[in-house]
């Protein structure tokens, strides 16, 4: 016999005494396997209530808005920022901003505001202070 199958047989004697093992221990505490049973479809009963929950869809639903909000910028979304940057080069270069209407202007002057305001809010959250970091 070769010191392959003895190692095979030898492992298969070792399964076998622990499965033995295994099913003697298991039939000792039955009593408290079925409790423990009892506890998981206690468990299971109570998670299949709290997802049909109306805080459950809210949780899904941020859950997707996080996904959605805090992913990694994909190829095409740099692309496009790429290309509006672009646009807002070529818009100062060639001095456009001289023949937009005031409602242009004003409309533009507050979404750049919205963007410094969110960025500023996003600081102070980040530091979790209001001015300067902990250093």
């Amino acid at each position: 016999m070769t010191t392959k199958t003895k190692s095979v047989k030898v492992g298969i004697r070792y399964l076998r005494t622990r499965s033995a093992l295994f099913s003697e221990i298991a039939n000792v505490y039955r009593p408290a396997l079925k409790h423990r049973e009892e506890v998981l479809e206690l468990i299971k009963e109570k998670y299949s209530k709290a997802l049909q929950s109306r805080f459950a869809d809210k949780m899904r639903t941020a859950k997707g808005f996080y996904r959605l909000e805090m992913s990694v910028p994909k190829v095409e979304e740099m692309k496009r920022i790429q290309e509006d940057l672009a646009l807002v080069k070529d818009f100062i270069k060639n001095e456009c901003y001289k023949q937009i209407t005031v409602k242009q202007a004003w409309l533009l002057f507050l979404v750049g505001l919205e963007i410094g305001l969110w960025f500023f809010l996003g600081e102070t959250i980040g530091k979790f202070h209001i001015v300067g970091y902990k250093v």
